[in-house]
């Protein structure tokens, strides 16, 4: 009977130990991931060396909006805002010396934005749609 209780009590420790050693690799990787990340260079740092457009949507209370689409005019090319009502563009591949920006939402009128692309980067600023007439 003793001999079952040495192996259980064994086995617990050996359990807690293993516990332990896995919470503890676990933790190290989380802090030196933290660490790359601080150090790595922000995507949007990256974006602003290049031919790029980046801008901030708003409604007309001053409020983000998120999802708000912003094409380059009779392209295909274009991107999303982001939850804070942010959008980044890379315009790279046009040769023209303006470009049209269009951008639109569900609800709000849309706009159009002339971008000189001799002048690249650039930030548009705040860009503030009106509500849709109904």
């Amino acid at each position: 009977m003793k001999n079952t209780l040495t192996n259980s009590h064994k086995r617990y420790q050996r359990k807690v130990k293993i516990g332990f050693l896995t919470a503890l690799f676990l933790f190290i990787g989380g802090f030196a991931f933290s660490i790359s990340k601080l150090t790595s260079t922000a995507d949007t740092e990256e974006l602003l060396d290049k031919k790029t457009v980046k801008g901030l949507i708003l409604s007309p209370d001053k409020k983000p909006i998120p999802g708000a689409v912003i094409l380059v005019k009779e392209t295909t090319t274009g991107t999303v805002t982001d939850i804070e009502g942010n959008f980044w563009l890379d315009l790279e591949k046009f040769n023209q010396e303006t470009i049209t920006l269009k951008i639109s939402m569900i609800d709000y009128e849309s706009t159009e934005i002339m971008v000189n692309t001799k002048k690249l980067p650039k930030d548009l600023g705040k860009i503030t749609l009106k509500k849709e007439a109904k």
